[in-house]
């Protein structure tokens, strides 16, 4: 009988994942072309690439989002199982993708374009929260992290994707428009880290409860 696959650590989850996003960021910029023009038409050739250099900057930062989210996620799982290295794998195909639909919307700059684009980014961000979801109730998260964060965590993950997918809704009526969309994640992200440090100091606050409540009886 094959033994489930897991335990203590998860090192190699990250080094895999850091590898992962690493080739991926790479790959964003191989989809730029050097225009085999005159050099009195270099100047108009460059500015037909303004959708590709959209594409490629929106990619590469919300991409380094996820690289921040993925590094905090595992500073605190502090353990695996094989569900959850399968999570984490269909996180990183996820991740692995981008780079198509990156370089279909910089070129066609369609709508059909953006929503590919864009569901490849909820299928992100639900994959990378259902990687967190799991490993906090399967217990692989450490002590210090709180029902109540752990909580708070997940629905940070979802903020991204909920985004995307209003981008879509709005591609159909301006897709000018949606391409603004994803801006809305920096007030959103800032609303919820105002409710996770409150969940934060309310959770040390409990803790020096406890710990005046134990020394008092000791």
């Amino acid at each position: 009988m094959v033994r489930t696959l897991g335990g203590p650590e998860t090192d190699r989850m990250e080094g895999l994942s850091d590898g992962v996003f690493a080739i991926v960021l790479t790959l964003l910029v191989l989809q730029f072309e050097v225009p085999d023009v005159s050099a009195s038409e270099l100047p108009a050739a460059v500015a037909d690439q303004e959708t590709l250099l959209v594409s490629y900057l929106l990619s590469f930062v919300v991409v380094g989002l996820y690289w921040n989210i993925h590094h905090n996620h595992f500073r605190y799982i502090e353990a695996h199982d094989r569900i959850l290295l399968w999570l984490n794998l269909l996180f990183l195909l996820s991740i692995s993708f981008l780079p198509y639909p990156t370089e279909l919307l910089g070129t066609y700059g369609t709508q059909f374009a953006w929503t590919l684009y864009s569901i490849n980014f909820v299928f992100v961000g639900v994959l990378i929260t259902a990687v967190w979801t799991y490993a906090a109730r399967a217990d692989f998260t450490a002590d210090e992290i709180s029902d109540g964060a752990a909580r708070l965590i997940t629905i940070r993950g979802l903020i991204s994707p909920a985004v995307f997918a209003l981008s879509v809704v709005v591609a159909t009526v301006s897709l000018s428009v949606a391409y603004f969309i994803p801006i809305l994640i920096a007030p959103a992200q800032m609303v919820w880290n105002r409710y996770y440090q409150r969940e934060i100091d309310d959770s040390d606050e409990e803790k020096k409860r406890r710990n005046r409540s134990e020394r008092e009886l000791d």
